[in-house]
């Protein structure tokens, strides 16, 4: 009876294992997808600026997914420079979700690949929405790597690109049988 057991959840681990990564990945797709809407909504709402923030962890190859909202209007709704008063009229950060510890708990699980095109990501009541600085469109690409190389062929892959001048929201999934990017609904 013990080795049947023993036999069976040989079979079985490594499957909970799999399924624990593809959840993670799926995780930091939502968290990601769903943090772009809420700050897409709540900056036009308050006709002010919004910044979601995506930058390593230091001394990880993981990324902290943040925001900050503010009252301010960007002037002219540039994606180059912020204005003046953003800082000073914050009414939001996506760091209020702190454990009691004072460590900050990040939106993303850290437990798989999350690359980012931009560090800072800026969001105008215009409507546009685009990398801090250069004004250039956003991307962000989740997938598990082994040894360094993403592992296409076990696990989901995504992508989340945002458009500049109307910071609609493209979603793909990676598909196996052809390797190309397939666009979700």
């Amino acid at each position: 009876m013990i080795g049947i057991i023993a036999i069976a959840s040989s079979f079985v681990y490594p499957q909970i294992g799999k399924w624990k990564i593809k959840r993670n990945i799926e995780q930091d797709f939502n968290a990601i997808v769903s943090t772009i809407s809420y700050l897409k909504t709540k900056t036009r709402a308050i006709n002010g600026t919004s910044i979601l923030f995506c930058s390593k962890v230091y001394g990880t190859d993981s990324p902290a997914l943040k925001y900050e909202i503010s009252r301010y209007r960007n002037a002219g709704d540039s994606l180059l420079v912020l204005s003046p008063g953003y800082t000073d009229n914050k009414i939001e950060t996506g760091r209020s979700d702190l454990d009691g510890t004072g460590k900050f708990s990040n939106l993303l699980t850290g437990k798989v690949n999350v690359e980012c095109t931009a560090d800072k990501t800026i969001f105008n009541a215009g409507g546009n929405a685009g990398n801090l600085g250069s004004g250039d469109a956003v991307e962000f690409i989740i997938n598990y790597k082994v040894s360094g190389v993403a592992d296409y062929v076990n696990f989901n892959a995504y992508k989340v690109k945002v458009n500049t001048s109307t910071a609609y929201v493209q979603k793909y999934k990676w598909n196996i049988v052809t390797g190309t990017w397939r666009e979700l609904n």
